[in-house]
């Protein structure tokens, strides 16, 4: 077969999407956990601290801090042990800036 270009697409997302699906399932069910919660958790604290007295500014600076930290401390680690931790940890990051941002774009700022 010829190497075209619609062949070398074919491959290039081949090689993305097989290490998603060739996981074992507690590995992949971690991590969609570890995002849900994320999305989960950051979406209830918001709404709960909304209704308070509470600057929003500031909340939003402190999460958006505490996100930071993680992806700092995923860049750092380069233990094949923790992987799994460090993926989770960013899938949390993941679910929480999006649920942040989801906020935003509810109350239209």
């Amino acid at each position: 077969m010829q190497n075209t270009q619609f062949k070398k697409f074919i491959n290039s997302s081949i090689r993305v999407i097989n290490p998603i699906v060739s996981d074992s399932w507690s590995k992949r069910s971690i991590l969609l956990l570890s995002l849900l919660s994320g999305f989960y958790f950051t979406n209830s604290l918001l709404s709960f601290l909304l209704d308070k007295s509470i600057n929003t500014i500031f909340l939003a600076l402190i999460i958006l801090l505490i996100m930071e930290l993680a992806i700092r401390l995923s860049l750092f680690s380069n233990n094949k042990q923790l992987s799994l931790m460090i993926r989770s940890i960013d899938n949390l990051r993941i679910g929480s800036s999006y649920a942040l941002i989801l906020e935003a774009f509810k109350l239209g700022s």
